[in-house]
């Protein structure tokens, strides 16, 4: 592993620390203490019906009523008690001072978010007779009555996050992990790539969707958000959505990971995703109860555990020795277990603590997925960057360190596809007399050679943004540049003199041919055309160059010293 990442690593385990570590002491500390305070009194017990004694858990399929004496009581305090109603109407020494409101939503009644019943007290109620008569719900959990207590609004809230900070902590790691990932990942898939890198950027933005929806799922049942915010109904349906898309995310994660695109699993999602959104239409219009939509979650949740199942057992089976996919299989299977476990213990029971072996599932298993994720997208980064220098490779010239002719005719054929610009100039060049250097002095002399013209070009050409420098091979260069005519003389007599000074170890001073031709003078040529008329006006300036030197190609003339 690298260094610097190992250190990334562990400076985010000592941040995380810390933070854990400061937390608890806010949360633990004795001035949020009730033994001080004296603002959260628990009254599970002495619960009568019909002048029998009760004991929580309680649950039953009829109206009843129980009756119980309040302790010394506050005006900012209420009387919590847990249980999944159909209504109820509460009394304080015989006289009615609460009864339940049908919770609407998008203008139809429903009974999801009748969980808790809350009744504000006042002193005077201190020592009262307290009788809440309650209907329960017709629903899937075994316990309608779970628990009683006195209390205020924040202490309320400061005993939720005591009893739920690795529910908690779970929930701001999953959402701001979850948000970065979708960020992320929406970056790269929206750009062009190969099927597995798409589906390796695909498995990181559902697996931040999964951590974003699991956050929220996570949060809301520690009934954290509702007690502060209020809405006991709107998150009450937020917490079952949720539940309802983490199977389908979690799938299309397992989908991404194992690379499964054939055609039985598309139908199998959009089949999926068709369930989800049809149940909540129908519940949305007050054709389905809210509270039924569980059990489709359930349903879901076994279709996709077997499924994941198989892809985990499938892709094993295949693989002839351990790899990464075995990791995720063996990841997957632990995770399904702890899962189905948990959701057998909530139906069961709700009151069950089965959010500890959910966390401990999802911990699991969001480490171990995303891991391999990242994995597979650092080898597909690393596949990129091989790819794009292999790229670089295929379009420099390996002698000069300047583009060659494919590099220069794939940016010719990108001009080709607009309408050339009118200052556009092809520059054509030759170096003078590069076979004498190679038959007197030897090929490193015609090599230092063209390495020089090359160095010098860059000088007087490369601080425009419009230019590209190419060798097309031999002693042939060519420039595109788009210059109007006195930027254009002034670099090229730049170039001149740059080449007439450069001195290198066999060559004192180099000589080019050089011709150009622009778009300006030639306003109906393409490319190719000005490349003919460039290479022209090249021939002429290099028969000049021979004519005034007396050189022929092939040697010296008699007058010439080495």
């Amino acid at each position: 592993m690298d260094t610097r990442f190992r250190r990334r690593i562990i400076a985010f385990a000592y941040i995380l620390f810390i933070l854990l570590f400061i937390g608890l002491g806010f949360c633990y500390s004795n001035e949020s203490n009730n033994y001080y305070r004296e603002n959260s009194v628990s009254l599970n017990d002495y619960w009568k019906i019909d002048g029998k004694y009760i004991t929580f858990p309680f649950s039953s399929e009829e109206t009843f009523t129980i009756n119980n004496t309040l302790p010394t009581v506050y005006g900012d305090q209420l009387l919590v008690i847990r249980c999944y109603y159909e209504s109820f109407s509460v009394f304080i020494d015989g006289t009615e001072v609460l009864e339940s409101r049908n919770n609407v939503l998008f203008g139809h009644s429903t009974n999801v978010g009748k969980k808790e019943i809350w009744v504000p007290l006042e002193y005077e109620y201190t020592g009262k007779k307290v009788e809440v008569k309650i209907t329960p719900q017709e629903s899937l959990y075994g316990s309608e009555l779970t628990e009683a207590f006195v209390t205020t609004r924040s202490a309320y809230v400061i005993a939720q996050l005591r009893s739920n900070v690795p529910s908690v902590v779970l929930f701001i790691l999953f959402t701001v992990t979850g948000f970065f990932e979708m960020l992320v990942s929406t970056v790269f898939i929206l750009k062009r790539a190969n099927l597995i890198r798409k589906l390796s950027f695909e498995a990181l933005f559902y697996a931040g969707a999964f951590s974003i929806v699991a956050g929220q799922w996570i949060i809301n049942e520690t009934r954290i958000p509702f007690i502060v915010v209020g809405y006991m109904t709107g998150f009450s349906v937020l917490t079952i959505v949720s539940f309802l898309l983490m199977p389908l995310l979690f799938f299309e994660i397992a989908r991404c990971i194992f690379l499964r695109v054939e055609l039985i699993d598309h139908i199998i999602d959009g089949a999926i995703a068709i369930v989800i959104l049809i149940a909540c239409t129908l519940a949305s219009f007050d054709i389905f109860e809210w509270g039924w939509l569980v059990y489709v979650a359930h349903v879901l949740d076994i279709i996709v555990m077997v499924m994941v199942g198989y892809y985990s057992y499938s892709s094993v089976k295949e693989e002839k020795k351990l790899s990464s996919r075995t990791g995720i299989a063996v990841a997957n299977g632990i995770f399904i277990i702890l899962a189905g476990y948990s959701l057998i213990k909530y139906i069961d029971n709700v009151g069950y603590n089965y959010i500890f072996f959910i966390i401990i599932a999802l911990m699991l298993y969001i480490m171990v997925q995303v891991g391999l994720i990242y994995r597979r997208i650092g080898l597909n980064v690393k596949e990129e960057k091989e790819f794009a220098q292999a790229k670089i490779d295929a379009y420099t010239d390996q002698l000069t360190g300047i583009g060659n002719r494919r590099h220069f005719y794939a940016l010719a054929d990108d001009y080709e596809k607009n309408r050339l610009p009118n200052d556009l100039t092809y520059i054509a060049i030759d170096v003078n007399r590069l076979k004498y250097y190679n038959d007197t002095l030897g090929h490193d002399a015609g090599d230092e050679l063209l390495k020089g013209t090359a160095t010098c070009l860059k000088l007087a050409f490369s601080s425009s943004s419009t230019s590209t420098l190419s060798r097309l091979g031999g002693d042939e260069f060519a420039i595109l540049i788009i210059a109007n005519r006195n930027e254009l003389e002034k670099r090229i007599s730049y170039l001149r003199t740059q080449l007439e000074h450069w001195h290198g170890e066999y060559v004192k001073g180099i000589s080019i041919a050089l011709g150009y031709a622009t778009v300006r003078e030639n306003p109906h040529c393409n490319i190719e055309d000005l490349a003919k008329i460039a290479d022209n006006n090249m021939y002429e300036d290099k028969k000049a160059f021979y004519e005034k030197t007396g050189y022929d190609r092939r040697g010296q003339n008699n007058n010439e010293q080495n």
